[in-house]
């Protein structure tokens, strides 16, 4: 399979935590669950949609339907309104770049 990379902000301080654990190689809630933003790409580079920050929330089991990779976002072939990849690693947590026209 292709690894694909995709990024979430992170603003609720439990998810930041859970993230790092993550990072470390800790036991935590694995999977990013949240709702696909279309047409607002935030941190999400490269890509058409984000993940409401709002939304997000780390989970321990979620329902197939929203699973599938990035690319199954951009093409519409995942067709439910969230977004939880259940082979997503957290690879790296980096500061927010916002800008403000």
């Amino acid at each position: 399979m292709i690894a694909e990379e995709y990024r979430v902000l992170l603003t609720d301080p439990a998810n930041i935590e859970i993230a790092e654990l993550l990072l470390d190689g800790e036991l935590a809630p694995s999977i990013p669950n949240g709702l696909i933003v279309r047409g607002d790409t935030g941190v999400n580079e490269g890509w058409s949609w984000s993940i409401d920050p709002g939304s997000l929330e780390f989970a321990e089991v979620t329902m197939e339907v929203c699973d599938g990779l990035p690319s199954h976002v951009e093409e519409g072939t995942l067709t439910t309104d969230r977004f939880c990849p259940w082979s997503a690693e957290v690879i790296a947590i980096e500061p927010a770049e916002l800008g403000g026209a």
